[in-house]
């Protein structure tokens, strides 16, 4: 579902924009903003507001990745940015105050690819030391 920004709401005011979607995501768990709204305005980025960073995530044909701690929670607000819009989704642990939680729970292929990654890495030092 697409997130109409009010007509009211000042862009100027970036932070005021970013902290109103921020809360709105956290209500509502997930939501879409469109880069240019209804009337024709350009949104203010994410990084202009000073409370997202930038971030990596799963690939999804994202042209960049952004992240905000949530202050008193280990929840973390993740906004996806596409060419024509923001997709800003709530993780149940932020990577930055959960790495391993937000890993297991919020990005399990992640998590998966780590593990044989890993366990690959342990078998090719295995099999180098056999050749000994």
């Amino acid at each position: 579902m697409a997130f109409d920004i009010l007509a009211n709401m000042n862009y100027n005011q970036t932070p005021d924009f970013w902290n109103s979607i921020l809360s709105r995501a956290l209500i509502e768990g997930r939501l879409t903003v469109r880069k240019i709204d209804d009337f024709g305005y350009r949104v203010p980025e994410p990084s202009s507001s000073g409370l997202f960073r930038r971030s990596v995530g799963e690939p999804k044909g994202q042209i960049a990745d952004w992240r905000a701690s949530i202050e008193g929670s280990v929840r973390g607000v993740h906004v996806l940015e596409y060419n024509d819009r923001y997709e800003i989704h709530v993780d149940s642990f932020d990577p930055y105050k959960k790495p391993l939680q937000h890993i297991l729970f919020d990005s399990p292929k992640t998590g998966l690819a780590l593990l044989m990654g890993g366990v690959g890495a342990v078998l090719f030092i295995k099999s180098l030391r056999r050749k000994k």
